[in-house]
């Protein structure tokens, strides 16, 4: 299987490179909700009536609600979706989830997927889902899958603990208590916070895990496989107007190798440079944008059909994460942009 994917990732990138829109023909957007609650901390919750009002946008936009794990691995084979594929998935497992979530979705059949940290359930706090409460959810057919153990910051292991047993530690045995308990898992991992380094990425490779972060975008064919995107849509990013814009959007084509690692150095701010398939998108129109900065300036160089871009921000980066966001609008799908997004992680803030 691992030589058969490496041999799939290769035909589709080479395709691209010629110039066919593989990328356009299998995107698909990825929603991240945490707590579904009025009374919960602002900057990962939406309202149940908000959340309401998200679903009734989906059947508005006649999206196509899939299954995350069926869905993700179609578009990294370069298999098609059905136009509009959005998938829905919830971080932590809390119980306003199960309690103003899981109705509206029911009610619907669209299918979900939980990211569990274990260990809240295993204690019974009581914000989480119980055990119980997450094999009903399993009976009905939403996927249960990996948040870690403790939920901590996997760039940071304990004094002592080399890389491979700090995450064998807390994502090896996350996935042992959701087979254990569930009966079954999808191998699929979200980050918390959305914090991932190139090493961790690698290890959840070699473990044969497919990977979600929090940087924003739709996922393509040439996307990396285990630094997947999500759209957040909660607090700040709960708007239903900005939101409609990304349920639309297209994953910019840059080949997974270029992914870069989001651990800021000593050049800060970083510089961003990516290469990529220009078929459907005109160079000048291309925007990027910084974390608390606003639109910065893009250099630009085309080369036959590939179209490079190098972006950095005016002012070093002091937050713990930041991002830059870069777009483009579609010219064959009016009203569609493609969209990237790369994660920078400041290691000098503590609290993240």
């Amino acid at each position: 299987m691992k030589y058969l994917l490496t041999s799939l990732w290769t035909l589709v990138f080479t395709i691209t490179l010629l110039g066919f829109s593989v990328g356009t023909q299998a995107d698909l957007v990825v929603l991240q909700y945490h707590h579904i609650a009025n009374d919960s901390p602002a900057v990962t919750s939406i309202s149940p009536d908000g959340f309401a009002k998200h679903m009734a946008l989906l059947e508005q936009e006649n999206m196509t609600v899939v299954d995350l794990n069926d869905a993700v691995r179609t578009v990294l084979a370069g298999e098609k979706l059905p136009e509009r594929a959005v998938a829905i998935t919830f971080d932590d497992a809390y119980l306003s989830i199960y309690e103003n979530a899981w109705p509206l979705l029911k009610e619907r059949q669209w299918p979900f997927t939980v990211f569990v940290n274990t260990q809240a359930v295993d204690e019974g706090h009581t914000v989480a889902m119980s055990w119980d409460q997450l094999r009903e959810l399993d009976r009905h057919g939403v996927r249960i899958a990996n948040h870690s153990v403790g939920h901590p910051y996997l760039l940071e292991p304990p004094q002592g603990m080399d890389n491979n047993d700090w995450l064998t530690q807390q994502i090896g045995q996350a996935e042992q208590r959701i087979k254990s308990e569930i009966g079954h898992s999808p191998r699929l991992f979200a980050y918390p916070y959305g914090e991932y380094n190139l090493a961790i990425a690698e290890w959840l490779k070699d473990n044969n895990y497919i990977a979600f972060g929090q940087q924003s975008g739709a996922i393509g064919s040439t996307s990396h496989a285990q630094i997947l995107p999500r759209y957040p849509a909660s607090g700040v990013y709960a708007g239903i107007d900005t939101l409609r814009t990304k349920l639309h959007s297209l994953a910019l084509p840059v080949p997974a190798e270029q992914v870069l690692n989001p651990i800021l150095q000593e050049n800060n701010p970083p510089v961003l440079s990516l290469s990529f398939n220009r078929d459907d998108i005109t160079p000048n129109l291309v925007q990027c944008y910084a974390s608390g900065e606003g639109e910065v300036a893009v250099r630009r160089q085309e080369k036959n059909q590939l179209l490079s871009l190098t972006v950095q921000a005016q002012n070093a980066i002091t937050a713990g994460r930041s991002r830059y966001n870069c777009t483009a609008p579609s010219r064959s799908q009016p009203g569609r942009f493609y969209w990237y997004s790369q994660l920078w992680i400041n290691m000098a803030v503590a609290n993240r």
